[in-house]
């Protein structure tokens, strides 16, 4: 039941691109997040727009941190990972990908680590993940963006 409360909270409480300040992230909202998909392969709507993002910066989504380089992402499966874990892998990546960041509470705290600390400078909320963007000429900023239910 808490779940589907951040669900419905998060609905109304997010903005659609033109809540964000941001060109890099109206920008990505605006090719990307709203944008039709051309994609027919894939049913999962939450999937098709991470599939969707993942071709807009070209880049492949790996799970183990080994696997670094600018043209990959990295999915946080684990919990367990601390924020300075997560400060060092951000540079080692073109962005970090949290899934299910209101599922449970590890997640959701995970989650909040990162958006308060300054260390992290984009991030962006789509309730059912959210994308760390480490990008210097840019200041910090948080992004409560509404998931495209529509698209």
């Amino acid at each position: 039941m808490q779940y589907l409360w951040r669900l419905f909270f998060h609905f109304f409480s997010s903005n659609s691109r033109h809540g964000t300040h941001s060109p890099f992230v109206y920008s990505m909202a605006d090719e990307v997040i709203y944008a039709k998909s051309k994609r027919t392969n894939i049913a999962n709507k939450q999937q098709l727009l991470l599939a969707d993002v993942a071709t807009y910066f070209e880049v492949d989504y790996v799970s183990s941190p080994l696997e670094k380089g600018r043209d990959k992402a990295f999915v946080i499966e684990d919990v367990m990972m601390d924020v300075e874990q997560l400060t060092i892998l951000q540079q080692q990546f073109r962005y970090l990908v949290i899934p299910d960041i209101y599922r449970d509470n590890g997640r959701k705290l995970l989650w909040e680590s990162i958006c308060r600390d300054s260390r992290f400078i984009v991030c962006i909320d789509l309730f059912y993940y959210g994308l760390v963007f480490y990008r210097k000429e840019q200041p910090k900023e948080l992004f409560k963006l509404r998931f495209p239910y529509w698209r």
